[in-house]
């Protein structure tokens, strides 16, 4: 399956578009070591009736207890009654890529 290019770059952008909604409650300064990562993850997938639906990472203290961007995405699209997709994007503030972790590989 291929992807124009309008719909790569709408993907893209609500990706990173959905970062802004990443939940890590600051309840401790950026530099000391706590719970939360402080790491910001925003996801979109791309269904096959050409809707776009977007969601972000949600951390917990207890961690493995938060949930990962692309799981909330693409749980928000089979909520909404989506069953079959056509991409994912997946953007975060590194300067390296960051591949997804395991659960959301077999999700």
């Amino acid at each position: 399956m291929t992807l124009s290019a309008e719909e790569l770059k709408l993907l893209s952008t609500k990706a990173i578009a959905a970062k802004a909604a990443a939940y890590f409650p600051r309840c401790l300064p950026p530099s000391s070591s706590g719970p939360y990562s402080n790491f910001r993850v925003g996801a979109c997938v791309l269904t096959e009736q050409q809707e776009f639906i977007s969601g972000a990472n949600v951390e917990n203290a207890s961690y493995p207890v938060g949930t990962c961007a692309e799981r909330v995405a693409l749980g928000t699209a089979v909520f909404a009654g989506h069953k079959q997709f056509k991409a994912i994007a997946v953007a975060t503030d590194s300067k390296h890529p960051a591949s997804p972790c395991g659960m959301c590989r077999q999700l």
